[in-house]
């Protein structure tokens, strides 16, 4: 263990030298994490769920990064390593309270005790937020390297899991930044300017420091060896096949019969006994008659009876389940749907291309396989003249 304080503020007015202390990927790791976290906060919770690729993509990337953070730990230069800021729970307490009080705080040459346990703490929410957002992924989106082995229900449990410690995230970003600007008010350091180039001042009378230089080579072999074991395994779950997706057949008589007036909607967007219902009062199909010959009919309806949302584990599905009592039997009236579209101008339906909030193909480039992704979503723009 190792805190190596340096000076009060009292003598920050004391000639001073600038020291190496924070290594290069030390540095580039800590501003690519800010950039990841903040591009997946803006994508999750913000930007279109068209945007949903580049969330997943700063997803992979934080992964690899907190590997990294952990593997330099381990073989980083003196101040990256975890052992040099591994405190005593008396030293974190005696740090809080001079921080908390505002009395002078001590100088630390490296990660004082207080930053040492959000660092510790930052590695724990990002490594849960990353794995319950692979269960996500897999599980309501389908895709990923989970895909095949998490289903929807687990998704259910991991999605709210992963919202959670994404508001503390949040609140621990606004704690950390509100305790760089009060440490540095404290103790005269520029910590933002520090971690940019590596440079920290401590006083001039201070010994020289003890650095042991970085192991870059034996970082590199551990971490390959993780990347290839987890790598291996993450390869074999994405070759089974999304567990909520069913191959289905086309259906001439279906496609031709249905798809005359309005698009084929994807079977797996109603229950079974909403399609049974449906089929039976053609003679008032919301409105118009759309009746067929008995032969006909049979056969739309057991194609849709076999390929009914009870028979998919995808997003779409499950979500379709639930039902207007209302109007049981209308998509776009269904709780999710409405909630999802509702901040959609009601003029974007009529936009060429789309022509009516049911057609469904207008926007999802996917909708023939049920897959729905957000990031298959593409609203035609309105040309302009």
């Amino acid at each position: 263990m190792s805190d190596n304080p340096t000076q009060n503020k009292a003598e920050t007015g004391r000639e001073s030298r600038l020291v190496k202390v924070w290594d290069l990927p030390t540095r580039v790791f800590h501003w690519s994490l800010v950039s990841m976290v903040f591009i997946g906060i803006i994508t999750g919770y913000i930007a279109p769920e068209w945007w949903m690729g580049l969330h997943v993509w700063a997803g992979y990337i934080t992964v690899t990064l907190l590997v990294f953070r952990l593997v330099w730990g381990m073989f980083g230069s003196e101040y990256a390593r975890l052992e040099t800021f591994t405190f005593s729970p008396v030293h974190i307490l005696e740090h809080m309270k001079e921080i908390i009080s505002l009395r002078p705080v001590r100088h630390y040459i490296g990660h004082n005790p207080s930053g040492a346990v959000m660092i510790f703490a930052l590695l724990f929410v990002l490594s849960v937020i990353t794995v319950s957002g692979l269960l996500v992924l897999g599980g309501e989106e389908n895709q990923g390297p989970l895909a095949g082995a998490a289903s929807y229900a687990i998704s259910e449990i991991a999605a709210p899991i992963h919202n959670i410690f994404v508001i503390i995230l949040i609140a621990m970003i606004v704690m950390h930044v509100s305790g760089v600007i009060l440490e540095g008010k404290l103790t005269g350091e520029n910590l933002v300017s520090s971690m940019f180039t590596g440079l920290k001042r401590v006083p001039k009378g201070t010994p020289p420091l003890v650095h042991r230089r970085a192991r870059p080579f034996a970082a590199f072999l551990v971490t390959a060896t993780f990347f290839a074991i987890g790598g291996s395994l993450l390869a074999a779950f994405a070759t089974m096949p999304p567990s909520g997706l069913r191959h289905l057949p086309a259906n001439e008589t279906y496609e031709t019969e249905c798809g005359d007036c309005h698009a084929a909607f994807h079977p797996s967007l109603l229950p079974a006994k909403s399609w049974a219902d449906m089929m039976a009062t053609l003679d008032d199909h919301f409105g118009e008659d759309a009746s067929l010959d008995a032969e006909t009919a049979n056969e739309i309806a057991l194609y849709l009876a076999e390929y009914a949302g009870e028979e998919w584990d995808t997003e779409a599905a499950n979500r379709f389940r639930v039902l207007d009592p209302k109007h049981p039997m209308q998509i776009t009236a269904t709780p999710y749907w409405v909630r999802k579209h509702d901040e959609i101008d009601p003029e974007t339906f009529k936009r060429k291309g789309i022509g009516v909030k049911s057609n469904c193909s207008g926007c999802h480039t996917d909708h023939y396989s049920g897959r729905f992704d957000d990031q298959k979503i593409k609203i035609p723009e309105v040309k302009v003249k």
